[in-house]
């Protein structure tokens, strides 16, 4: 009786660990087939991608180093308390008023001591102020940075996203145009065998399946970079298929060019924080010039030092002494300090400048470079449309002069090249004006539509 249930239970214990595996092997397999919209990989990748952590914390060490310059402005204050065993050796010999020697011998104390001590500065040439008014720059400049950080990636998804569809698409091209081959390759050799073709058509026919066979490997790993590499933006933690949305919705649009710029120049978060750090170093140029002025101040301190605690901590009754005073400093000479710094913070605001006048002209380069590419793409997309039309009826005439031996299969092989790349035209025509349109709303600072 024991023994069968032993039995049963190592019975339930592999049959457990068998329904165990399947639904881990059926959940891995989801995850592995599961389809990621656009929405969801931007989604993804702005929660798992590093860099959106570096820029976060980016915005947090600013918040500390305001959080700080305001604390410049207020007193400080400090509490000190001590316990001391004092030890005294023995004294030199000394003399009385009678002239007899006398040597004191050592002893030992106990000594406690109380104290509560603070500084404020009144007036430091508004150093401070200025200080504070560049971290509050330093502090927005990070926050645009943040903003510009988010844009950036959401774009390279985008443009990782679209790089993947395109390579899935053209993946089942070239698939097409590979079992094309192999018909023509097979009616090629059935032909020669009652005579109705060459051993030059088979040739033209054999080339031409080996040649889609390579386009078709090449393909494949065009597109598993691809999707490596939108999942190193997104940064998945599991195991996934690259299953993406392959439809392509296009809603055409007509940018204008200094529309787009000026947008542009007003709205783009990394021009708005590089103006930000520009306006934060001239802040710190007003800042040095503080150490030219005298600093105003005062001090508070309260003490008590007894041999013996005080009563219920009662540091108020007696063996006490507290004072205030106020103090001027003025630096005379401080071996060149104020100027020096004064020299570097206007050398930081010029550089600050340079980068925005650099920056605002790259930026009008670039959004200018993505409405040509936009509208190129657009016109592409026509074109290449129209042509697979073309290209479909091109097709079926060149197979029916072959079939009725009017034709040769070197016009019907080139009628099926010519159809595959129109297909991939109007593939990579598509992708182009979406990544294009995703690239202008970065490069102008508005919210990215997708």
């Amino acid at each position: 009786m024991k023994l069968r249930n032993r039995c049963s239970g190592v019975v339930f214990l592999l049959w457990g660990i068998l329904i165990l595996g399947m639904v881990r092997s059926a959940n891995a397999q989801t995850a592995g087939d599961r389809i990621l919209s656009l929405n969801e990989c931007i989604s993804i990748a702005l929660q798992n991608n590093p860099d959106i952590g570096i820029s976060a914390q980016g915005v947090m060490r600013n918040e500390s180093g305001l959080l700080s310059a305001y604390g410049n402005l207020l007193p400080n204050v400090s509490v000190d308390y001590s316990i001391a065993h004092m030890f005294y050796g023995p004294s030199s010999v000394q003399y009385d008023a009678q002239g007899r020697p006398v040597q004191n011998d050592g002893f030992d104390y106990e000594s406690f001591s109380f104290g509560v001590s603070s500084n404020l500065i009144l007036f430091d040439g508004l150093t401070n102020y200025y200080n504070v008014r560049s971290a509050r720059k330093n502090r927005q400049a990070a926050w645009e940075e943040f903003k510009y950080s988010k844009d950036m990636l959401s774009a390279n998804v985008i443009r990782s996203y679209y790089n993947l569809v395109r390579n899935k698409m053209l993946l089942v091209v070239q698939e097409e145009s590979m079992e094309q081959a192999r018909q023509n390759l097979e009616r090629s050799e059935a032909l020669l065998k009652v005579g109705s073709a060459t051993r030059a058509d088979v040739l033209k026919a054999k080339v031409r399946y080996s040649n889609t066979r390579l386009t078709k490997i090449r393909t494949r790993n065009q597109m598993e970079l691809a999707r490596e590499n939108l999942a190193a933006l997104l940064n998945l933690k599991e195991e996934w298929g690259g299953g993406v949305d392959t439809s392509l919705t296009i809603n055409f649009t007509d940018p204008g060019f200094q529309e787009e710029v000026d947008y542009a120049l007003s709205n783009r978060p990394d021009l708005k924080s590089l103006d930000l750090y520009q306006q934060a170093a001239g802040a710190q140029i007003s800042s040095a010039r503080g150490g030219w002025f005298p600093v105003l101040g005062a001090n508070f301190r309260y003490s008590w030092n007894d041999r013996q605690m005080a009563d219920n901590l009662n540091f108020f009754k007696e063996e006490y002494s507290w004072y205030i005073a106020g103090f001027m400093s003025v630096n005379i000479f401080d071996r060149f300090v104020t100027s020096s710094r004064i020299k570097a913070a206007r050398a930081n605001q010029r550089i600050a400048e340079y980068n925005l006048e650099k920056s605002k002209l790259e930026a009008v380069k670039e959004v200018k470079t993505l409405v040509l590419g936009i509208r190129e793409a657009r016109e592409r997309i026509t074109v290449a449309s129209e042509t697979v039309e073309q290209a479909m009826e091109d097709l079926r005439l060149a197979e029916e002069r072959y079939r009725v031996g009017a034709g040769t299969m070197l016009e019907t092989i080139d009628a099926q090249v010519a159809l595959t790349q129109a297909k991939a035209d109007v593939i990579d025509a598509k992708c182009d004006y979406l990544v294009a349109t995703a690239d202008l709303s970065r490069a102008t600072g508005r919210r990215i539509q997708y």
